[in-house]
């Protein structure tokens, strides 16, 4: 579920984000009026300020200044101020600065200063609320995202937690919704009811082929078994017989493996088995594939491994990966080791071409897979056994020719 999460973040961003864009050009434009007004009334009140104070000049009247307000004339003007054409000026008094106005159309020249430390005091209250207010717009859009996000996730993740506890696609939820969530249920739905009917397609054409093959196999087996019987006398005729039987008996256990595979890992039983009778059984069933072949074969085996699995499906894995081994190494020799978690199988074949050791374990078309000998289809199976026991298969670097795969399982209960 950390996907809707991740997107549930983006929405509340979103609403964080637009607040703090919305907010800050409020922000921009109500410093810039907020100047603006400060300095109308600033001119304003020194211009209203220096008019009374040059008509009560005229007129030999007292001085009548606001508090903030001071008359500086002839010698009495600062060094500060001394000098400026006449107009409204911004200079630094003392410790502060200080709106200027000089004015010289009166009896006497003179300049008017005006400090704006009230307005500082109210420009900054006026930031103060523009700053909470800012605040309280982000809380909002986080109040407010989080519920958005809430109820736009809502339907995405009752339709994931469908999906996830494989309900049937005819309930999954919001599949009548005329929105962007009901094409969205839809297509889940329609995606979901065509792997099924492919899951059950498959599963259905290899118990079929399975149940097909059990007779005629079996026929086979008891025919060879007969021959084998009433060959005993002749060498020849015996050896043909017993490779029959043989061939006949493995390609049962296979066909009960392909059997297994078609179905679901929990539905079946996982006993505990020892590996090293049945690599021993599979490393006998590949001797003939060495015969003529410069080849020494190595068997390093643990007795004491065992194994939670079906013996059938572990047999395949185990088969595939010595058949290749045995099939590929010309000259050299096959190693195959059985360690308390992991099989290797090493040899001094050809080795796997670099173009396809990144999909050696995918189904390859027999072009692909270096030799023509080759099928394409052992080592795929190999992973597709691996993953429906839970173990692990991969191909390793090895300091010699060749290849070297390694078959590891968690530790047996």
């Amino acid at each position: 579920m950390s996907e809707p999460w991740r997107l549930r973040h983006r929405i509340v961003t979103a609403y964080v984000l637009l607040a703090c864009a919305v907010g800050g050009v409020f922000a921009a434009a109500a410093q810039q009026a907020i100047g603006r007004v400060e300095d109308r009334l600033i001119d304003q009140r020194l211009a209203r300020t220096a008019d009374r104070l040059v008509e009560r000049q005229r007129q030999g009247l007292g001085l009548d200044l606001p508090p903030s307000v001071m008359l500086y004339e002839g010698d009495a003007i600062p060094l500060a101020l001394r000098g400026l054409p006449p107009g409204r000026h911004e200079r630094t008094l003392g410790v502060g600065t200080v709106n200027v106005l000089v004015r010289s159309d009166g009896p006497r020249p003179f300049v008017l200063t005006d400090d704006d430390a009230e307005f500082e005091r109210i420009r900054w209250q006026l930031d103060a609320t523009m700053a909470a207010a800012f605040l309280a717009c982000l809380g909002g859009a986080v109040v407010l995202g989080r519920s958005t996000a809430s109820r736009v996730m809502a339907p995405v993740t009752a339709l994931a937690r469908a999906v996830e506890q494989e309900q049937a696609p005819e309930r999954y939820p919001s599949l009548k919704a005329p929105d962007e969530m009901g094409v969205l249920a839809r297509a889940f739905a329609a995606r979901t009811q065509a792997l099924q009917q492919v899951l059950a397609r498959e599963r259905w054409f290899v118990a079929d082929v399975s149940h097909e093959l059990r007779t005629p196999l079996t026929v086979m087996l008891g025919a060879a078994e007969v021959l084998c019987v009433q060959a005993r006398d002749h060498a020849a005729w015996r050896a043909h017989a017993e490779r029959i039987r043989r061939t006949a008996a493995d390609t049962s256990a296979r066909v009960s493996a392909l059997l297994l595979l078609s179905r679901a890992p929990e539905s079946l039983d996982a006993p505990l088995v020892a590996l090293a009778p049945i690599v021993r059984q599979e490393v006998e069933r590949c001797q003939a594939l060495l015969q003529g072949k410069a080849v020494t074969l190595h068997l390093a085996l643990a007795e004491s491994v065992q194994v939670r699995a079906r013996a059938e499906l572990a047999a395949t894995a185990v088969g595939n990966l010595v058949r290749n081994a045995c099939l590929y190494t010309e000259r050299g020799s096959v190693t195959i080791r059985l360690e308390p978690h992991r099989l290797i199988v090493q040899d001094t074949g050809s080795g796997i071409p670099s173009a396809i050791r990144d999909k050696v374990f995918e189904r390859l078309a027999p072009g692909e897979t270096g030799s023509p000998a080759g099928s394409g289809l052992g080592l795929a199976i190999v992973r597709r056994v691996a993953e429906h026991l839970g173990w692990q298969v991969a191909l390793e670097d090895s300091s010699q020719a060749g290849s070297r795969f390694v078959l590891a399982w968690p530790a047996a209960d």
